[in-house]
């Protein structure tokens, strides 16, 4: 009966019952994309005889690199991936020292989900040369700052809390500060939303960010534009719920991912050590409740401590 059904079925749509074979994984042609910002576009072949292999590391400087027996001109600083279907998934990091395209080309490689939360540095590192990453804020804020530090960049975690009534889930967000040499300022990242935010165009550090963010007097600006949720894998391994409904409409909706900043964005924090400094003075109870690593110092000595060298 069941192969009466799909006969019936595969004779209604055209489809045969012994259908054409696709070609061997061998006829695949290869291919490169470099992603910067909000585009990925492909990569011409060169008309380069000469090439050096693929090195095995992230990090590479520009030139000319062969991938699958053809050679690629490797001359802007940003995120390569080299795909040959069916038979392996490369992925580098042209950089020298432009801090903007690194943060674009980690934010192109981290999606939102899980998976690696609980990987070493070392092991998120080599999964990246083949492969996205797959972390939450805190994990993506701690590995993104150790691979920066890595490359001579002043960078430190940053956290925020709501004062709202606090659910089981969404209470807080972990970030990055990063010490921009020609602003000579901290400029705040979310990493795993992939933004950074500006005022009248200029970039906002944490302590800006949290005071603009009440009013929503703010421009959202990303370094990477792309699919950027796990939904296969992002499940709470306690309870073995899935959390993708919940984020999904944080970041594609732009309404939806103000009024999240909104309800998260109230109490600022800079780590430092083992501590989670903050000046927020009416509430000094309230936040030291959360944690006993919830230290305050008054503004003045807050501003003193992490913004002296603005």
């Amino acid at each position: 009966m069941i192969k009466k059904i799909a006969g019936k079925i595969m004779r209604k749509t055209g489809l045969r019952e012994n259908p054409i074979k696709p070609p061997e994984i061998s006829n695949n042609k290869s291919f490169v994309h470099y992603a910067l910002f909000d585009k990925i576009q492909e990569v011409s072949e060169s008309q380069s005889k000469d090439g050096k292999n693929l090195p095995s590391q992230l990090i590479i400087s520009k030139g000319k690199y062969m991938f699958s027996n053809k050679i690629y001109d490797l001359d802007k600083e940003g995120l390569y991936r080299f795909i040959h279907p069916g038979v392996i998934n490369e992925q580098r990091i042209v950089f020298e020292n432009n801090l903007d395209s690194l943060l674009s080309s980690i934010a192109w490689i981290h999606s939102h989900g899980n998976k690696d939360d609980e990987e070493n540095y070392t092991d998120v590192l080599k999964k990246a040369t083949s492969s996205k990453i797959f972390a939450t804020c805190g994990s993506v804020s701690e590995w993104t700052a150790r691979f920066l530090k890595e490359h001579g960049f002043r960078v430190r975690i940053v956290a925020v809390l709501t004062l709202d009534d606090w659910n089981s889930y969404d209470n807080g967000h972990i970030l990055i500060e990063v010490f921009k040499e020609e602003l000579k300022k901290w400029v705040v990242y979310d990493i795993d939303n992939d933004a950074y935010f500006t005022k009248d165009g200029n970039p906002l550090s944490l302590i800006e960010f949290t005071k603009q963010v009440r009013d929503g007097k703010y421009d959202i600006n990303f370094i990477a534009k792309k699919n950027d949720i796990d939904t296969s894998n992002f499940f709470d391994k306690q309870n073995n719920y899935d959390y993708s409904f919940l984020i999904e409409a944080r970041f594609l909706d732009q309404d939806t991912r103000r009024k999240w900043y909104k309800h998260v964005f109230q109490v600022s924090m800079i780590v430092d050590g083992k501590y989670s400094y903050f000046f927020d003075s009416t509430h000094i109870k309230k936040i030291q409740s959360y944690s006993s690593y919830h230290k305050f110092l008054e503004k003045d000595e807050f501003m003193k401590k992490f913004y002296q060298d603005e």
